[in-house]
């Protein structure tokens, strides 16, 4: 009786944090979807729970609010691209390639995940204390990085000089959020993901490169 309990109980106990962790990641696609079609004010724990097909009481054992729901989500857009670049990085490429190489990758992750980026960057503003100072913070690393790069490719004369490096660093900031717009239902020709992430890095590579 003994040995058949632990055999029975190791991997039960086992799967509950992978359960749990599964369980996340359905709620917090379910979130996503819900927000983007509704918009985070108008988003309720009910309604995420119905789009999971649970009671509206089992979310609270993952979350504790619709806020910290919002955080999660923002938290995980942000380790995601954080990653991409600590991994560009660590390439001993130069300035104005390792520039490019995160236009390009970071372009890649926001047209693979539009949901994601649009409630970055328009439901920010509904978190509260120290859950926006910290998000905002992530912000504010991201626009580092790119920094970074154009402060070093000023330097090693890559990247053009005769526009400060604060302009340069906001247009390929903005170029970059703003790639999610692209892809449109309203004009006659749809372009991949491919041509599209080409496209606005040959754009930020001609606008940046030192003449």
């Amino acid at each position: 009786m003994t040995q058949s309990k632990a055999g029975t109980g190791a991997p039960g106990d086992a799967a509950k944090p992978r359960e749990r962790y599964n369980r996340d990641d359905v709620v917090i696609a379910a979130a996503i979807s819900v927000m983007s079609e509704k918009g985070y004010p108008s988003t309720s724990i009910q309604d995420v729970a119905s789009r999971v097909g649970v009671l509206k009481g089992s979310l609270y054992h993952y979350f504790n609010s619709k806020e910290e729901l919002l955080f999660r989500i923002l938290q995980e857009s942000h380790e995601q691209t954080r990653e991409i670049h600590e991994r560009i990085e660590q390439l001993d490429l130069p300035p104005l390639e390792k520039l490019l190489l995160n236009v390009r990758r970071s372009s890649e992750w926001f047209l693979a995940n539009v949901e994601r980026a649009n409630i970055f960057f328009t439901e920010m503003k509904h978190l509260t204390g120290e859950r926006h100072a910290t998000a905002a913070g992530w912000g504010r690393a991201f626009e580092r990085s790119i920094s970074d790069c154009v402060v070093a490719g000023q330097a090693d004369g890559t990247i053009r000089k005769d526009i400060d490096q604060r302009l340069l660093t906001r247009f390929v900031l903005g170029s970059v959020n703003n790639v999610r717009f692209w892809p449109s239902r309203r004009s006659g020709r749809q372009f991949d993901t491919d041509t599209i992430v080409d496209a606005l890095v040959a754009l930020v590579g001609d606008s940046v490169r030192a003449r």
